[in-house]
């Protein structure tokens, strides 16, 4: 009896000891960013692809070893390439790394814009055997870098060319300027000129040459203007526009045929002219020749009517 008595005093003694040493909170496990960044930004290269980096944290309070299997959740094309399970030694703090890669690219072709945010969720499961006891969750923003440029498409068109041109007159254009990049942008400077046809002249007031934003597309007119003694010929008009965003200039060419009805009806009227001149040139050299033959006719009456006069 006394000896059951012992051990009852002395595992009440060494109680307090033990519970000390097991952790208070037997999920004592915790993850975190490594970068207070937010939100981190997806840097697109010349192909609009990326490859993204993204650093964390694991914590184990334990005093034994933990098992933790990761788990992300993200944009469904973004790839992902995460730790997989791993082994986190008791009282330690260990990084990994999260790499995300794909493109700024949608299934319609064009680039996702800059301002869509996508989220970013990792779970970290904390494992006993093939059983998780635990998670801890955390999320990070992310969004691509801003990508800048301009396309320029003309309209009206026909058969891919602009409108006719007749020598004397003008016609309106709209030049349309559309995004290239996947952020809004600003123009900085435009640029118009005509290649093949230095006779050609043009005129604009519209305010979004000078310099105005275009959130996605923006559309300006310009007057093309033919001068009268403009002849028949195939032209082009180039507008070349400058972006804020970037520096880089962007070009568009429009080609356009100028035709002159009236130079083509004055060279027929000189044709026509040099023909009837050249009829009347003939007639006028055939008439000396009958004047000498009745000259000739003239004489030879007069000599013969003489003689028979003296005989």
């Amino acid at each position: 009896m006394k000896r059951f008595l012992v051990i009852i005093l002395l595992m009440a003694a060494f109680a307090p000891l033990a519970d000390a040493q097991l952790p208070s909170d037997p999920t004592s496990v915790e993850i975190g960013w490594d970068s207070d960044v937010e939100p981190m930004v997806m840097e697109l290269n010349s192909n609009y692809n990326f490859e993204l980096v993204i650093k964390f944290w694991v914590e184990n309070s334990r005093l034994i070893p933990v098992d933790i299997e990761f788990e992300v959740e993200t944009f469904e094309s973004f790839i992902v390439d995460d730790p997989g399970k791993v082994t986190v030694p008791a009282n330690s703090n260990e990084t990994f790394e999260l790499v995300l890669t794909g493109s700024g690219i949608d299934s319609d072709g064009l680039l996702l814009p800059s301002t869509n945010i996508f989220k970013v969720t990792l779970k970290a499961n904390l494992m006993l055997g093939e059983q998780s006891t635990g998670q801890e969750e955390i999320e990070k923003e992310i969004k691509f870098s801003q990508v800048y440029g301009f396309e320029i498409d003309f309209q009206p068109l026909f058969n891919g060319k602009g409108p006719e041109v007749k020598s004397g007159s003008d016609k309106n254009i709209e030049v349309v300027i559309k995004l290239a990049g996947n952020t809004r942008d600003s123009i900085l400077r435009t640029d118009m000129s005509f290649r093949g046809c230095p006779q050609m002249d043009y005129k604009t007031s519209d305010p979004i040459f000078s310099g105005g934003i275009v959130e996605s597309q923006a559309t300006g007119e310009v007057n093309l203007m033919a001068p009268s003694s403009h002849p028949d010929k195939d032209c082009k008009f180039v507008v070349t526009i400058t972006s804020e965003g970037n520096g880089n200039s962007y070009s568009g060419e429009l080609e356009f045929t100028v035709d002159a009805p009236e130079v083509k009806e004055e060279v027929e009227d000189e044709e026509e002219s040099i023909s009837d001149s050249s009829g009347l040139e003939v007639e006028d050299n055939s008439l000396p020749a009958i004047s000498s033959l009745l000259c000739i006719f003239t004489m030879i009456f007069s000599a013969v009517f003489s003689r028979k006069g003296l005989q």
